[in-house]
């Protein structure tokens, strides 16, 4: 549908979608023209916050009519909405030598998406969530899987997991890819694994998944080889939403609760170990208690030692290791104590308990390890010494110790120094003025060393913030240096973008998220067409790392990320 659009001399704006009423699931078309003899800016629309948008690309004509040239430039974009409700699309303005032209507005309703996964196994393109258990205990773990199934050439996949206050959603091992038939169909497979963990008590409904993705329709026509890049169309983004999942999560039963139970819920056993048993008096044994199972393994208590009179204890840093598997996370928890003792006798170790809840039992359980026995030898050398006493008499010469097995200590003759019987005076007066010069140097020392460091701090702060500012200027060329031309693995294409916008707005790392980019960009004084389009680069980035698969569009995002950094370093001073 199209409406009329503001006129002002030669120059049309004309803004349209393809349907006026869609689902939540729905991709629109949407389409700005521009109609005139000059050339225009980009358009900036009006109404698009509810929604993702795509830019499609561009298609210009030109035309003579009785010796006068025309020319019109349409503009493509994909929206897919993110909320149901009625909207308003528009306008779209230009700006043609500094004046603004607008377009109409179109009305759009959105509504809730239609969950019916009958209708869904005759879809060429569907997402399914599924849960292993309905009914939860608080902290116990569950499986949450999503499948997307589909019959259609797809790329640059991205995923929205839903977010709910009060539940934990933790990813387990890779994306699985494998083929399934529903109906006498074939269907690829995408299976998604996640530990959900209920921190808090209710009912919930847990919403829909959301996957965004570019879909290749095929031409109909069979390809001798079977190739799907010789029968697929051009690219169109898409979405698709999951059902939702209804989930009871009843709290853990206060009867026969044990008394230091941490809220610890799964399988679990304990191990202990004493080594040696037997040690000498201030030598060390070793104690160690691992704690393995699965289940809430992050909550696995550290286990206390008592005292124990004449034993000095150091306890090491637990050490936690986590596993994921295909369809639960375990762990396991090693506890560490040296034990010494101070001397000689037999040290009785206490027994260590552990208290969880077995959700699959619906009961407590306390496990206790066993109790040891240390014993301690009084050090060989802890007897009285013998001593040995040498006496300056040259009568005395050789003094014999009391075990005959150790050699004779034999005086070998006198000191050969001068011994000094009296003090030269002057001497004394000149060593006591040299260090009244001293004392003085050094009460005064002080305010010019710091007036000196103070200097040399301001002198580096200067030189780095220069290194700083020289570095972020020339982010662009370096990001340039690294990208173009070059067959670079997603991976690395990414961390090549994160790193050029770290270091042109000197920020301290990390990653940093497409919505971040996009609000630091306009933050930075960024046009919102520059930041759209290095928002969405770096969603499409993510998608192909997500996926696993290898892109045919990796190179012309590359491509277009080095037009985009050079937008960046034009339009951000």
């Amino acid at each position: 549908m199209a409406f009329s659009a503001n006129a002002f001399a030669d120059i049309f704006i004309d803004l349209t979608l393809d349907r006026s009423s869609v689902v939540l699931t729905d991709t629109i078309v949407m389409k700005v023209t521009v109609t005139g003899k000059q050339k225009s800016s980009f358009p900036e629309i009006e109404g698009l916050a509810s929604f993702n948008v795509v830019k499609g690309g561009t298609a210009s004509r030109v035309e003579f009519v009785n010796g006068s040239m025309n020319s019109e430039v349409e503009y493509i974009f994909y929206l897919t909405p993110l909320k149901p409700g009625k909207f308003v699309v528009g306008p779209a303005q230009v700006r043609i030598k500094n004046k603004v032209y607008s377009s109409n507005s179109v009305k759009l309703t959105v509504s809730k998406a239609r969950n019916n996964q009958a209708g869904n196994k005759s879809r060429p393109l569907f997402l399914e969530a599924r849960i292993s258990k309905n009914k939860l205990y608080l902290n116990q773990n569950a499986l949450y899987t999503l499948k997307l199934f589909m019959r259609e050439r797809i790329s640059n996949i991205s995923l929205e997991m839903p977010e709910v206050e009060g539940l934990v959603f933790e990813s387990l091992a890779k994306p699985q890819k494998y083929s399934t038939s529903i109906n006498e169909k074939r269907y690829e497979v995408i299976e998604l694994k996640y530990i959900l963990i209920p921190k808090k008590l209710g009912e919930y409904s847990i919403p829909a998944a959301g996957m965004r993705m570019t879909i290749y329709k095929r031409n109909g026509r069979d390809s001798f080889f079977e190739d799907p890049f010789f029968n697929i169309g051009g690219g169109k983004p898409a979405y698709l939403s999951s059902n939702e999942i209804q989930l009871d999560v009843k709290n853990l039963p206060v009867q026969n609760r044990p008394d230091n139970f941490s809220g610890l819920v799964g399988r679990f056993d304990v191990k202990a170990k004493l080594d040696p048993v037997e040690v000498k008096a201030n030598e060390s044994a070793t104690l160690t208690i691992i704690v393995q199972g699965w289940g809430n393994v992050r909550q696995i208590p550290d286990l206390k030692l008592a005292d124990i009179k004449g034993l000095k204890i150091y306890q090491d840093k637990p050490q936690l290791n986590i596993n994921k598997g295909e369809s639960a996370i375990s762990g396991k928890k090693i506890m560490k104590w040296a034990l010494v003792p101070e001397k000689g006798g037999e040290y009785i170790i206490p027994s260590m308990a552990l208290a969880f809840f077995d959700p699959e039992k619906g009961l407590y359980r306390e496990l206790k390890t066993e109790s040891f026995s240390l014993k301690s030898n009084q050090s060989a050398d802890a007897g009285s010494s013998d001593l040995i006493s040498i006496s300056g008499d040259d009568h005395a010469s050789q003094v014999k110790p009391k075990n005959n097995n150790k050699k004779e200590i034999t005086r070998i003759g006198q000191d050969i120094f001068p011994v000094h019987t009296s003090v030269d005076p002057v001497k004394g007066l000149r060593q006591q003025e040299f260090f009244n010069r001293i004392f003085i140097l050094l009460l005064l020392a002080p305010p010019f060393i710091f007036l000196a460091l103070l200097a040399g701090r301001k002198l580096f702060k200067n030189n780095n913030k220069n290194r700083l500012n020289i570095k972020s200027r020339n982010a662009g060329k370096n990001f340039l240096k690294k990208v173009r031309g070059r067959d670079l693995s997603p991976e690395e294409i990414h961390a090549a973008v994160l790193n050029y916008l770290n270091t042109r707005f000197l920020l301290k790392g990390g990653l940093l998220t497409p919505n971040e980019v996009y609000d630091l960009l306009i933050n930075r004084g960024a046009s919102s067409e520059t930041a759209s389009m290095l928002k969405n680069s770096i969603a499409q980035l993510e998608s192909v790392i997500f996926t696993g698969e290898k892109s045919n569009s990796l190179a012309q995002i590359r491509d277009e990320l080095t037009g985009i950094v050079k937008s960046v370093d034009q339009e951000v001073k």
